[in-house]
């Protein structure tokens, strides 16, 4: 094997590793202290184990301590330069129900937004502006 070749084959291989060394998943352990909407579903309050998957969509597993099942869930946005120090959940109140509107991984510093029920329902509920109509004749 000539050099041009073997150096061809290490630059592509340290990218390969690069790349999927990008992509590495993080993980966090959270407890929820009340049930929480998370998009379309219901959170029940306990503990949770939730993995960054950064490959193709961004998107959380979320997976439940105790029994119950495990869930898939896409971010309205990502911010990739978040600044938590520490790994953490945020939470919305909304009259007396609760939901889920961030998740922080502090170890590749990703923020995950989430939808708020309130603000989806708030939209959906939105009469449109009236628009004039011209008759032709």
């Amino acid at each position: 094997m000539t050099f041009a070749k073997k150096m061809s084959l290490m630059l592509s291989l340290t990218a390969a590793m690069t790349l999927s060394a990008h992509a590495q998943d993080a993980q966090a352990k959270f407890k929820l202290p009340h049930d929480a909407r998370l998009g379309e579903a219901t959170l029940p309050a306990g503990e949770y184990t939730v993995t960054l998957s950064l490959e193709g969509n961004t998107k959380a597993y979320i997976v439940p301590a105790g029994k119950g099942a495990a869930m898939i869930v896409l971010p309205v946005s990502t911010d990739e330069y978040a600044s938590c120090t520490a790994s953490s959940v945020s939470m919305h109140r909304s009259g007396t129900a609760w939901s889920v509107s961030s998740i922080c991984f502090a170890e590749p510093q990703i923020a995950l937004h989430f939808a708020t029920p309130g603000a989806k329902e708030a939209l959906a509920s939105a009469a449109p502006a009236p628009v004039a109509v011209a008759e032709g004749r």
